[in-house]
């Protein structure tokens, strides 16, 4: 049987095994997701440029256990396993024309990175879901930077999850040091992928 006890921000009345004060909104548990791992966007980033992007493939497959246990119904599962399956089907055709056709890279190069919006967003949804039924909080999804940074961005929002569950996050700003690095990755990796193309056609 629970017991009731005052929170100790604002007095009012609440549950011993609460975990957010109705009234003044304080949280007695320090967020987290379970399970996820690198989150910390300069280390990814500096992995994702030395592995040509191939980094952020692997992330998804290297959480893919802690995603699906955050997901909330079987109906977020099955769509989330659906992008799984194309991840790996089009990351391996990636891999192949990598090293096979290079001419072909950019193609399945920008059908990776649709995936990895799609997928990007759903991870998002699913972490917004299990924050409001975990800690009754409701957090902001930035389509914007889904669709421009797609999971660039969604390290950035696991790596200030505590921050944005708490209400104390500062949001991204695209002009901001961390928004030009952002940019300038993606400009190099779109450099890497034509270097590779032009190289192919000249020794062929």
């Amino acid at each position: 049987m629970t017991e009731s006890v005052n929170c100790p921000f604002c007095g009012n009345i609440i549950s011993s095994d609460a975990l957010r004060c109705e009234k003044c909104g304080a949280l007695f548990k320090e967020p987290e997701l379970p399970g996820i791992k690198f989150t910390e966007l300069s280390p990814f980033i500096a992995i994702d440029i030395l592995t040509l992007g191939f980094f952020s493939t692997i992330w998804f497959f290297i959480n893919a256990k802690a995603i699906n246990r955050l997901a909330s119904g079987m109906r977020d599962l099955f769509k989330v396993q659906w992008l799984f399956l194309l991840l790996a089907i089009n990351g391996g055709f990636y891999l192949f024309f990598f090293y096979k056709h290079p001419a072909y890279l950019i193609t399945f190069a920008a059908l990776q990175c649709i995936i990895y919006i799609a997928f990007t967003y759903r991870v998002l949804r699913i972490i917004q879901k299990y924050t409001e039924k975990t800690y009754d909080a409701a957090i902001n999804i930035n389509p914007w930077y889904v669709v421009l940074f797609n999971i660039f961005y969604l390290i950035h929002f696991i790596d200030t999850y505590k921050e944005r569950v708490q209400g104390v996050h500062v949001h991204f700003d695209w002009k901001s040091p961390q928004g030009f690095m952002l940019i300038l990755l993606i400009l190099i990796i779109i450099f890497i992928l034509r270097f590779y193309n032009e190289m192919y056609l000249l020794l062929h």
